[in-house]
């Protein structure tokens, strides 16, 4: 997919906050960051996947929400030029970095990169513990590129994970996934539950171990 905006500062200045678009951040001075770049209505239940994650220890979470009515995929930047203020400077004062993202796929799976390789190893260890099915990224999506945030913070490493369409909507009671499907906490699954669990204790063993 080709990117409608080369950057997000080229969007920003050709979109308006709060009409296109929406920033939710929490900086809670911790070592670790989940992020949902491409959240919103852009790939739907990434920002609320994202977003459970990080409530279990208190992470720092950021999301960038589409929340037009239609054309969100027009709000797609690539996180090799995701230079969005306020998420590159989180990322630059968090050791360990989780970037959630969505793709194609009818089958429930995961697909994982990035460079923090131990971490992504743990996470798809504990992924499959699940029943998850893990592959490994393949290089459109891989999230190597030292010019990808994900590998922007203090360790110069991080894990992408690219969540398919049938996983993200396992992640709800009804396997809906629009606005008010999403956003209602009544609607997350217990598979939600689980999967956002097994990364959490992946991440959490790993930090305790450096």
């Amino acid at each position: 997919m080709v990117d409608h905006y080369c950057s997000m500062t080229e969007l920003i200045a050709q979109t308006s906050a709060n009409k296109d678009w929406e920033i939710i951040s929490q900086d809670n001075q911790t070592t670790a960051l989940v992020t949902a770049v491409h959240g919103g209505a852009i790939e739907r239940g990434t920002s609320e996947i994202a977003q459970l994650t990080s409530e279990y220890d208190g992470l720092s979470f950021y999301t960038f929400k589409g929340t037009r009515k239609n054309k969100n995929n027009e709000l797609h930047v690539t996180s090799r030029h995701f230079d969005e203020p306020i998420l590159k400077s989180m990322v630059k004062q968090h050791a360990y970095i989780i970037s959630f993202h969505g793709c194609m796929g009818n089958q429930a799976e995961v697909y994982i990169g990035g460079r923090d390789m131990a971490l992504a190893k743990r996470i798809q260890q504990y992924l499959e513990a699940i029943g998850v099915t893990v592959k490994p990224a393949p290089a459109h999506i891989s999230g190597m590129h030292a010019d990808n945030f994900v590998n922007e913070g203090t360790r110069l490493q991080g894990v992408q994970l690219e969540l398919t369409v049938a996983l993200r909507r396992k992640c709800f009671k009804n396997n809906k996934y629009n606005l008010h499907d999403r956003e209602n906490r009544e609607n997350w699954s217990q598979f939600m539950f689980d999967f956002t669990t097994a990364i959490n204790t992946a991440l959490q063993e790993e930090m305790s171990e450096k």
